[in-house]
């Protein structure tokens, strides 16, 4: 009982409206329709794009006679996406949770409060892996057909089959937390070490997929080797495509009761992790602290810079875009012909190769979306920040100030080594410098006014903000917007004018477009922040 009334407490505050969207909606009903309408939007192309990709592998997969093997994807993305989840909130979930010190004085056994807190995490597991496999499961039963036995071991196996991997997972994100927590520099080694893997993932990605086809269709026979080695996807895709229920018991039997174990067994451990993060540790560093006086922008950018090195997850989703773009224009130098297949098959064949190089430095700059959630991640000490004599348009602009800081040189660097990579002539790689670093001004700002519009100060942990606040949503697909508007006017008038010309509309045009977000931060920003406030 205790347990299902604190199920209900945790639900409210991790899946509520207000959550999710930041605020209250019955008090902006308009912003909160526009901002829905937004996430569909956003969740309706995702879905619309690898639908369509999974549909064709589907056609592909009944053709040679082996449609089982789409059930593969879908387990090994829901685990894939288990693991990334689980590593990252199950240590200030389960482990170094915040309201420790609200529950544990309370009448309620450790173990029914890890229990709740267990069932919240998979409750977020679940939905994100069904929202990123939804596609496949169409492609599945549309090309397979439908049965009834099917249909439900599919869902009972879907439900059972991240447990495992949730169990293995928490104990790994606690043990790196162990392990770093005494080291120096502790944060920027974890954001090292996600880096190098998620950039080993990319090439190994580009190195099976066969883009003439389909991007999917080179994982085939990995994905076989992957469900031929874990013996439970085996039994989910028997007891699904030859329907099984010996298959389907031994899959459910087997996770509940090592869920069930791993429950048991973990109670002690998270009361004793809990317990020694409130532990304070001092160290005596011998050094004489100095102070030196900057200006208040300097300040604050350097702060931002803090933040963001403090935050892994936060380093990785808005740093990622400058170190793709990085190791494409280095790797340019050397497999020239290999990129500009690389950009081709990612981007679309026909086009010039600065037309290439743009949109993909475009992307990365739209994916470098720190203003969009740096105010929000100010969470509850951001009446700390406001106490001080700081105008609030100077904190607004310091974060787009940073977030270009981070880009735009980077985005620079590239640019000169691409022009020199594809012998690109000298005026068109001083344009494209322009283009990017106003582009870059254009999205920072743009960003900015999101999260002042959109602001998200009520979380638990910084991930919410990152990875699922309508903020960050807004912010990456609204800058692809603006870098698809920039495309759609190439692509009227290519052929029609140089590509010079070209180039300096489209400087105009991006120009253009950032004075309205600038004067909304200058002009309402101080309005905005009171309405937080109040």
């Amino acid at each position: 009982m205790m347990t299902k009334t604190l199920l209900g407490v945790f639900l409210k505050e991790n899946f509520s409206f207000r959550r999710i969207l930041g605020f209250d909606a019955k008090k902006s009903k308009t912003k909160a329709i526009l901002i829905i309408l937004a996430m569909v939007y956003a969740l309706a192309v995702f879905i619309g794009l690898f639908g369509y990709l999974f549909f064709d592998l589907g056609k592909v997969l009944k053709e040679m006679n082996q449609m089982r093997l789409l059930l593969s994807f879908a387990a090994i993305y829901a685990l894939g996406l288990s693991i990334i989840i689980v590593l990252f909130r199950a240590d200030g979930t389960l482990f170094h949770t915040k309201d420790y010190e609200i529950l544990s004085p309370l009448p309620i056994p450790n173990k029914t409060i890890l229990r709740a807190k267990v069932l919240i995490l998979y409750l977020m597991v679940i939905t994100m892996a069904f929202l990123a496999t939804a596609p496949i499961l169409f492609a599945y039963f549309y090309h397979n057909g439908v049965s009834v036995f099917g249909l439900l071991a599919y869902v009972v196996g879907f439900l059972v089959l991240p447990l495992v991997p949730f169990i293995i997972m928490s104990f790994l994100s606690l043990l790196i937390s162990r392990i770093t927590a005494r080291m120096r520099h502790t944060n920027l080694i974890k954001i090292v070490v996600l880096f190098v893997l998620v950039i080993v993932l990319m090439l190994a990605s580009f190195s099976i997929n066969d883009p003439e086809i389909n991007p999917l269709t080179g994982q085939i026979d990995l994905f076989k080797g992957i469900s031929d080695l874990y013996l439970p996807f085996a039994w989910f895709m028997d007891a699904v495509h030859d329907q099984s229920l010996v298959a389907l018991l031994l899959l459910v039997a087997s996770h509940i009761g090592a869920f069930y174990l791993y429950i048991e067994g973990i109670s002690g451990i998270a009361h004793k992790s809990n317990q020694a993060s409130r532990n304070i540790i001092m160290s005596k560093t011998g050094k004489v602290y100095q102070h030196k006086q900057k200006s208040v922008t300097r300040t604050l950018v350097e702060k931002e810079l803090n933040t963001f090195l403090s935050i892994p997850i936060y380093a990785l989703n808005a740093g990622l875009g400058p170190i793709i773009l990085l190791i494409f224009s280095i790797a340019s130098l050397f497999y020239q012909e290999g990129i500009q297949n690389v950009l081709q098959e990612m981007i679309a064949e026909g086009l010039e190769t600065s037309a290439l190089i743009l949109i993909l430095v475009g992307f990365s700059i739209a994916m470098t979306y720190t203003p969009a959630i740096s105010l929000s991640l100010e969470g509850k000490r951001f009446w700390i920040v406001k106490s001080l004599p700081i105008r609030t348009q100077t904190l607004i602009m310091s974060k787009v100030l940073f977030n270009v800081a981070l880009i735009a040189p980077i985005a620079l660097v590239s640019i000169i080594l691409f022009t020199f990579s594809f012998a690109i002539p000298f005026m068109s790689g001083l344009l494209m410098m322009v283009l990017a670093l106003i582009f870059s001004v254009l999205i920072s700002l743009f960003d900015a006014t999101v999260n002042l519009f959109i602001p998200k100060f009520d979380f638990i942990n910084p991930v919410e903000v990152i990875k699922q606040s309508a903020g960050a949503l807004l912010a990456v697909f609204g800058g692809f917007a603006w870098l698809a508007m920039s495309g759609f006017i190439w692509y009227l008038l290519a052929g029609k004018i140089d590509e010079t010309w070209i180039m300096v509309l489209l400087i105009t045009f991006n120009l253009i477009l950032s004075i309205p977000f600038y004067l909304l931060i200058h002009l309402k920003s101080d309005h905005l922040v009171r309405k937080m406030n109040a």
